[in-house]
């Protein structure tokens, strides 16, 4: 129950913001056309050009999604432990 609730914490601190703002209908027209010849959203459009100018870093393309959320599941009292060195487990290998 506890991995749950920090699984929560999460994907609520991970979560977007909506922006609204107003362009001129040139704008927009050629942010749609953009975004059709990308095969992309408006939204990824405009993503890609803040990163482009500066504004937000690009990706890590190295980072793992279990990277993302390691510091979770070393948190989380509930995981298993390692069963490739546990006895019990290594029994009947091979068998």
């Amino acid at each position: 129950m506890f991995a749950l609730g920090l699984l929560w914490q999460y994907i609520l601190a991970v979560q977007s913001e909506i922006l609204s703002l107003r362009i001129s209908k040139a704008e927009s027209r050629a942010l749609r056309e953009r975004a059709r010849k990308e095969g992309i959203s408006r939204g990824t459009v405009v993503q890609k050009a803040l990163r482009a100018y500066g504004v937000i870093p690009e990706p890590d393309p190295e980072k793992s999604g279990y990277d993302v959320i390691k510091h979770i599941i070393e948190r989380c009292q509930c995981r298993p432990t390692d069963l490739s060195t546990n006895a019990r487990h290594l029994s009947d290998y091979g068998r």
